[in-house]
């Protein structure tokens, strides 16, 4: 191709904002850490803001006695990366000093991972850089700077090396993110802020010797190298399917359904192949009362998430007994295990479950119907309560079925730190078989507050995630995606950002709900019964979903550019 940008590229934005390294020499960090959060992005569909601090403050114990703004080699951020994986800004602060910062308890998950990189250089690296920015993404390269790189590339002009009044020159490092043949120019990405250039980016002439940005090997990644943390993903996907960095290209599918006799079995879709199989029967639980004898309790659809422990697997599912248990699989020692009973003891529904960005390891928050057509909230505070559950409030009435629905609000300003209130979201369905949309108002009181209903004819329960559609930067929430089971077809339902939180009756306004498709089953003779889990996926931005049909099998539809698609039948 004569011309490649990836700010926007095919409709999509794949970069980060521009960031700004402040009179930190940390250029080397920036440039490093930005190419794993373009190819994350990139290869997983996902925003995934990286931490420069999380590197920086640990590059020079590894790689020489400097402190993390005294310069360095962004190949050697990269071989860190490989070795330890890097967090977000909220687990490890970035300060651009050389003060250190320190990360919270769960920064092992909460790290994009990478496989490896690769070194791009020799006598046709021209060529190889521009075959590889089009064909995979962005790279990482450091040139000879001089001073009148300072005011350079302002109103998309292009920078040649002058120098006229022959000052010395010192080692920066930037990001590649693009091309044009007709401008004979790179496109690069600076850290020194909006003011640098033409917002943060330029132009930067091609060849000129030891002066170019070929003179130095770049340094890429390929998508499938990399691995991103399910902190990240954590708002993509609801109810009992989840996409798992297992498997070489770190994109499984991972399912947990309910079967006879109270079991939970684990299906997988395999990343590369597309093939789904049964993985395993999740094991025995203690029973009440004694907790002596061994059996199953699954009593409904369970949802999942994958916590910032480690990736653990974590499982809420309702029991035989009408109340929840949680279930973890610790990914370090590779085994199951299992609580006690929680929550009411009267649970009739799906549970919403969830966890937040209160605390770090961040709370579990659980959302559940109870008999009485009430609505109970329950949370587990996970820095200092040894993992106990907790009532925090009953709300509602009338309340027919709760679903897999509740989604954290978007903090303002798309804020990454801990402990940023920002509100929870749900949807259930009342006993007028409409679906309403329930708030919590983290930032002030904390009380659910009833918001808008909508749809009609609803006998299942909804599930909904927060999607990246609409999400045109990191800061900025994406919108609501919901899929219920009305009368055997599938309904999708959205609503754009962060919906209106304030009842109509105040100030008339209210989250507008649109129905943009009805679809169901390809199986002659049968009708969808429930959904069970919906996600957003590293294909292409596609939209997943699991559901139940009328003769207990399950369904994998997906959503492409054309519309929704049945697939698998397992």
């Amino acid at each position: 191709m004569s011309a490649v940008d990836w700010r926007n590229r095919w409709g999509w934005p794949w970069l980060t904002n521009i960031k700004d390294q402040g009179g930190c020499g940390s250029c080397y960090s920036f440039s490093g850490t930005g190419l794993v959060e373009a190819m994350t992005r990139i290869e997983h569909c996902v925003w995934s803001l990286r931490s420069e601090g999380d590197v920086g403050d640990a590059i020079s114990f590894l790689f020489g006695a400097h402190s993390k703004c005294g310069g360095g080699s962004p190949e050697h951020v990269l071989q860190w990366i490989q070795a330890n994986g890097i967090a977000d800004p909220g687990c490890w602060s970035s300060p651009n000093s050389p003060k250190l910062a320190m990360p919270t308890p769960d920064r092992l998950g909460r790290t994009v991972r990478l496989d490896k990189y690769h070194s791009i250089g020799g006598p046709n690296i021209h060529n190889d850089m521009k075959t590889w920015i089009e064909l995979n993404g962005p790279v990482a390269v450091c040139f000879a700077c001089y001073p009148e790189f300072d005011d350079a590339c302002k109103n998309d002009s292009i920078y040649i090396y002058s120098n006229p009044d022959n000052k010395p020159s010192d080692g920066h490092c930037v990001l590649i993110v693009g091309y044009d043949d007709a401008k004979a120019a790179w496109l690069v990405r600076n850290s020194w802020g909006t003011g640098w250039g033409t917002h943060g980016y330029g132009w930067f002439g091609y060849g000129q010797g030891e002066h170019g940005l070929e003179h130095h090997a770049a340094l890429g990644v390929i998508g499938v190298w990399t691995n991103a943390d399910p902190w990240s993903k954590r708002r993509l996907h609801n109810g009992n399917f989840y996409e798992s960095g297992d498997g070489t290209k770190h994109r499984n599918f991972e399912v947990w359904a309910a079967g006879p006799g109270g079991v939970i079995r684990h299906y997988t879709q395999n990343g590369s192949t597309l093939a789904w199989s049964l993985t395993e029967t999740l094991p025995e639980v203690s029973l009440p009362p004694a907790f002596h004898a061994k059996g199953y309790d699954c009593g409904g659809a369970p949802t999942v998430l994958a916590s910032t422990y480690f990736r653990n697997y974590e499982i809420v599912y309702p029991t035989t007994g009408a109340q929840l248990r949680h279930m973890h699989y610790d990914q370090v020692g590779k085994q199951w295990s299992s609580q006690k009973p929680f929550g009411p003891t009267n649970s009739d529904g799906v549970p919403g479950f969830i966890q937040i960005d209160v605390g770090a390891p961040g709370n579990f928050e659980v959302v559940v119907r109870c008999s009485t057509g009430t609505l109970e909230n329950w949370w587990r505070d996970n820095v200092g309560n040894g993992g106990v559950w907790a009532k925090r409030s009953s709300f509602g009435n009338g309340i027919l079925l709760s679903g897999a629905t509740v989604v954290q609000r978007w903090a303002a300003g798309g804020n990454p730190g801990v402990n940023v209130p920002a509100g929870l979201d749900l949807v259930c369905v009342t006993d007028h078989h409409t679906m309403q949309r329930w708030w919590r108002n983290d930032p002030n009181t904390m009380h659910w507050a009833p918001c808008e209903t909508f749809g009609a004819h609803v006998h299942s329960p909804p599930v909904m995630i927060r999607s990246q559609f609409g999400a045109t930067n990191e800061t900025i929430p994406g919108d609501y995606e919901l899929c219920v089971a009305v009368s055997g077809l599938i309904e999708h339902w959205w609503t754009p950002g962060n919906p209106e939180p304030t009842l109509q009756s105040l100030n008339g306004t209210t989250a507008k709900w649109a129905q943009i498709a009805k679809f169901g089953t390809n199986v002659a003779g049968r009708h969808v019964k429930q959904v069970l889990g919906l996600m957003q996926s590293s294909y292409g931005f596609h939209l997943e979903l699991v559901a139940e049909l009328d003769n207990g099998k399950l369904q994998h539809f997906s959503r492409d550019g054309s519309g929704w698609h049945a697939k698998t039948v397992f």
